[in-house]
Parts: C-alpha cells; sequence; structure tokens
C-alpha cells in the first residue's frame, strides 16, 4: 500500500473518532502516504491527528474528482457511507475499497425501543472497514495533538489560582440542549472559595444561549462564543481544568484531550454509541425509558415533557465538578 485514502467529510464530533482508525492504518502500513477527504472547516482537526500527510477538501467536486483519481490509490477507506461518498469512491477507482459497518438500522430500532442491543462505541464501528483489509488492531481511544504556540484571547490568559471551567451550552438540535435557566443555577451554586472561572464557548449562532446565561447568572462568566478558531477552540479547551458539555462536537474534542468533562445526555444516549471516550468523563443521563427519541436529537420533546434534561439537576453537575476538582487538587472543600 502506497497510498490510502480515508474518506470522512462531516461532522466536527465523527471526525475526532476517526483519529484512532487512521493511526491504526498508519501503524500497519508505515510508508504509506495516507491522504484524508474532508471539508476544509474541519481540515485543522485532522491536521491534529499527526499521522495524516495530505488532507483534500470537498469542495470544487469536479476538479477535486479528478485529481484524486490521477493519484491511483491503492486503497480507499469509507468512513461516512453514505450515498456521496459511494459516488466518490467509484469515481476515483481506488484498487480497493473498504466501507465501515454504520448499523444505522440497530440504531433506528434502539430509537424505536425494538431491541436491547447497545452500541458500545462509533469508533467500534469504524474499525470494521479495517477488518476488511485483514488490519487486525485493537481497539483505541481518540487522541488530538493540538498545535504549541496557538495565540488565544488575553481573557482566556491563565489565572494561576483560579480553575477554568469550560462550558458549551450549545448542540445541534434543542432537545439535545441542557436548559440554560438549570446551568445558571448550577453556575451560581458554585462556593467562591472554589476559585472557579466561568468560559462559555460555542459558534457565532450560540451567542444568544451565552448572552442568556449572562442575564440569568450573578457569577461573572467569560463569554467568548464565535471568537475563536477551531485550534484555538481545541487549544482553549486543553487549558480548561473541567468541560461541560451537552452531546456535541467539543465534548469529542475534550474526550481526545482527555480532559477531565462532564456529558450531559438527553435526546439522545450513550447506548446509540455517541459517549465521550474518556476515562476521565463523567456521563449525567436521567436513563429513561424514552430515551433515546432520535438519533442526532430534534427542535422540541416529541413526548412534550422533556424529562430527560428536566431529571438532570444543577446538584447532579454541581456534585460531580466538586469530586473532579478534589481530584485535581490538594485543597479542602
Amino acid at each position: 500500500m502506497k497510498k490510502i485514502l480515508i474518506i470522512r467529510l462531516s461532522s466536527l464530533g465523527d471526525i475526532v473518532l476517526t483519529q484512532s482508525a487512521v493511526k491504526a492504518v498508519r501503524d500497519d502500513f508505515p510508508d504509506a502516504k495516507i491522504h484524508y477527504l474532508t471539508k476544509r472547516v474541519f481540515s485543522s482537526i485532522v491536521e491534529m491527528f499527526e499521522c495524516v500527510d495530505e488532507i483534500h477538501y470537498w469542495e470544487e467536486k469536479y476538479t477535486l474528482l479528478t485529481n484524486l483519481r490521477k493519484l491511483k490509490f491503492d486503497l480507499a477507506i469509507d468512513l461516512h457511507s453514505k450515498l456521496n461518498t459511494f459516488l466518490i469512491k467509484s469515481f476515483i477507482k481506488a484498487k480497493q475499497t473498504a466501507t465501515y459497518n454504520k448499523e444505522h438500522l440497530l440504531r433506528r430500532q434502539i430509537v424505536k425501543k425494538k431491541t436491547d442491543i447497545t452500541i458500545s462505541s462509533t469508533v467500534g464501528l469504524y474499525f470494521t472497514a479495517l477488518g476488511k483489509i485483514g488490519i487486525k488492531a485493537l481497539f483505541a481511544e481518540p487522541r488530538l495533538f493540538p498545535k504549541k504556540n496557538i495565540k488565544l484571547p488575553n481573557i482566556l490568559e491563565n489565572e494561576g489560582h483560579k480553575k477554568n471551567i469550560g462550558i458549551f451550552p450549545g448542540a445541534l438540535h434543542s432537545t439535545k440542549q441542557f436548559p440554560v435557566e438549570k446551568l445558571a443555577e448550577f453556575i451560581d451554586s458554585i462556593p467562591t472559595e472554589w476559585n472557579c472561572k466561568f468560559i462559555i464557548f460555542g459558534s457565532k449562532a450560540e451567542r444568544g444561549l451565552a448572552e442568556k446565561l449572562n442575564y440569568l447568572t450573578e457569577t461573572i462568566i467569560v463569554d467568548i462564543c464565535g471568537e475563536l478558531d477551531l485550534q484555538q477552540l481545541v487549544t482553549a479547551i486543553d487549558n480548561m481544568n473541567v468541560v461541560i458539555s451537552n452531546d456535541s462536537g467539543p465534548m469529542h474534542i475534550a474526550a481526545a484531550l482527555q480532559k477531565p468533562q462532564i456529558a450531559i445526555f438527553g435526546a439522545t444516549h450513550p447506548k446509540l454509541g455517541f459517549a465521550p471516550l474518556n476515562k476521565k468523563a463523567v456521563i449525567l443521563s436521567a436513563d429513561l425509558k424514552c430515551q433515546p427519541c432520535s438519533l442526532h436529537g430534534s427542535k422540541v420533546c416529541p413526548l412534550d415533557h422533556f424529562n430527560c434534561m428536566k431529571q438532570v439537576s444543577a446538584v447532579d453537575i454541581l456534585k460531580t465538578l466538586k469530586i473532579m476538582l478534589k481530584n485535581s487538587t490538594h485543597i479542602e472543600y
């Protein structure tokens, strides 16, 4: 194998989760040139894998596909498994192809409560593609390696006596978002002697959530939503003492950086294979019979009660954070 193409077009968390599969390919074919096809916005994440030689962007598609075909790949590994990635494989004509077992039907059955089978991790599914080409790699947790000397806004500079608590209040869909009112309750319940500094992260689209959180809390918080590029975001997360998030892309970034983290699940559920792969992670979920109600979340609770999030309390987060801070310091609380 001299040239290998790995395909995963989106999204942020899914791309992070491909890292360990890519690393396994690198370990099995140390002399091969590994290419990765994705959207330009995610390229900096792939750069942090530290095992990819060249990144191609899913844009100007005819020119791109023509150039990929000319490269004459020995192997194309599809870690997306959609119609457009099938067409990509068909066009570039690699000598050999392998596609991961997406288990879409099983996930639908889990959502519809038609099976008791669960999916341990999406990463395990990615490794099914490697098995098809004879790579007998052991399952590994994804890892990211942030670039050094990334400049962050001054407001994020470390204060030696403070503990940086990074909070991501957003998620792609509303039913995956822990209520902002309860986040505010949690923040205001933190004793001042814990010396916590709260940083609110998110995209420009989540500025409204941050503004609402700022309005509801009596505690001073730092709102950095929409002000960081992806490299800066990873570096900033790496500087946090604890990361609190919903089921989202940043949750998987924090896991790949092995940060102490609190992951809150609502409409989705770890049994779909989306749990953070991190021994320092604590998952908070109400574990109701109606969970999960969808694969990726939705606008409103289909049962109109949203108990999956309502039954996770501010006290639950407070108690978890207290344990994490105790484990990382010698301060008595």
